[in-house]
């Protein structure tokens, strides 16, 4: 290089080494520091070469007497090598046998006031993945600490007690990982595993995968169901599971999910669930839904409700039925109907009201009215309101009390106020008799 192109180069180098041998920067500041230090070792040596047998690796003397004045320091020794020759008896003719034992030695010498420190030798490396069995505390079933790390047994190491002091604690690799989100399955005590190690580091093991293998075996059986993909847990401490299952057999497609114990849903906005054939809801005990504004329910056909016990229906304001055709109830006991205001009954056609008993109506004013005619029977006679009057008609009229009139009904009055006084029936000929009794 010539003075114009040393111009251009840096001023400033670094050397740059990944990954550091430490997981935290607090510990990795002094250990990058003591390996700086390391690489400036050689930036002011000396070497030496001579038959001292006195210069050891870590001693240090004193320089005196040298031709350069700046080399007349402290200095330590920092490497030796030793080089000698012996010749034989059968040697001693050789070339070079005139020149008899020879030694020598070449040291490797630092300025004593600098500190020197040896370069890091090469960190071991482990390449390729390792089989380990997931292990912990007699009695357990999941051991792990609060970010989901596992304690492992190795087959080859053979002081392994299988429990939670066979290993350091090794990360697991999940299929999502977020801040506070993401998936989660933490590997179970007697789960086989694959480990692997982050820059091929012995001290930085991570499950990256979980295998079947031996006594753990899949959770259905093989090749039978090799249409079946499923998320199956197992209950802690139990028998039972949880599980998402798919089934891919072309003509059995299915989604099934089977929770242990509860099934809880939250869905924040809308949910739709549309079923293209029949649906069947079965509930083993009691069933509550609360709806906080409106609901409606169409269905085709037909609709059959059956309540085994009592039912109850509150309803705080109104209630309107509206029924295209004909209406039908039976009740097998007593009917109670409660209304606090008015009632109104409009029927188009004839009502019909049979009581096999008796019927009883108690009201402080009863208006029975009818607009072309009223009728009524019994078993000796019958009353016609019409538009020509009254007519009473029955074997005998018995009146019990005053009668008051208005003319012009003297004869007949008469006849009524005898049969007062003498306790007589009332016996008159009705005009209208042999007409039709309708």
């Amino acid at each position: 290089f010539n003075a114009s192109d040393l111009q251009h180069q840096a001023d400033d180098y670094e050397r740059f080494d990944y990954p550091g041998r430490y997981k935290r920067d607090e510990v990795g500041i002094p250990f990058t520091r003591t390996r700086l230090t390391a690489l400036r070792h050689d930036a002011r040596i000396a070497e030496v070469e001579g038959d001292d047998v006195r210069l050891q690796p870590g001693l240090s003397f004193n320089l005196v007497e040298h031709p350069r004045a700046d080399l007349n320091i402290h200095w330590r020794v920092a490497s030796v090598r030793h080089e000698g020759a012996q010749f034989t008896s059968l040697q001693e003719e050789a070339a070079g046998a005139e020149q008899g034992t020879r030694y020598t030695q070449k040291a490797l010498l630092v300025p004593g006031r600098i500190e020197w420190r040896p370069e890091a030798p090469p960190k071991p490396r482990i390449d390729g993945p390792h089989m380990a069995t997931v292990v912990g505390p007699e009695g357990e079933e999941i051991f792990c600490d609060e970010w989901g790390r596992v304690k492992v047994s190795f087959p080859w190491d053979r002081e392994s007690r299988d429990n939670e002091y066979s290993s350091c604690w090794v990360r697991v690799s999940q299929g999502w990982a977020g801040g506070g989100w993401g998936a989660m399955a933490i590997p179970r005590i007697g789960q086989d595993v694959v480990i692997q190690y982050v820059n091929a580091d012995p001290d930085q093991p991570m499950i990256t995968g979980r295998t079947y293998c031996g006594n753990q075996r899949p959770p259905y059986e093989l090749p039978k169901h090799r249409t079946r993909m499923t998320i199956k847990s197992k209950t802690h401490k139990g028998q039972g599971f949880n599980e998402l299952r798919f089934e891919d057999e072309l003509g059995q497609e299915e989604v099934f999910i089977h929770a242990q114990r509860d099934l809880n849903a939250k869905i924040n906005h809308d949910e739709s669930h549309t079923v293209g054939n029949d649906r069947t809801l079965s509930t083993g005990r009691d069933s509550s839904t609360c709806i906080a504004r409106d609901a409606t329910l169409s269905t085709g056909r037909d609709r059959r409700d059956h309540v085994r016990q009592d039912c109850f229906t509150d309803i705080d304001r109104n209630l309107v039925h509206t029924i295209g055709n004909a209406c039908s109830e039976t009740i097998g006991s007593d009917h109670h109907l409660s209304i606090g205001r008015d009632q109104t009954l409009i029927i188009e056609g004839t009502q019909t009201l049979e009581a096999r008993t008796a019927q009883r109506l108690l009201t402080p004013s009863y208006m029975l009215q009818g607009t072309e005619r009223i009728h009524i029977r019994g078993p000796a006679g019958k009353i016609i309101l019409d538009a020509d009057g009254i007519t009473l008609e029955a074997p005998n009229i018995r009146f019990k009390g005053n009668v008051t009139y208005h003319p012009p009904v003297q004869a007949q009055v008469e006849a009524i106020e005898a049969a007062i006084r003498e306790g007589t029936p009332l016996i008159e000929e009705c005009p209208f008799a042999g007409e039709d009794d309708a």
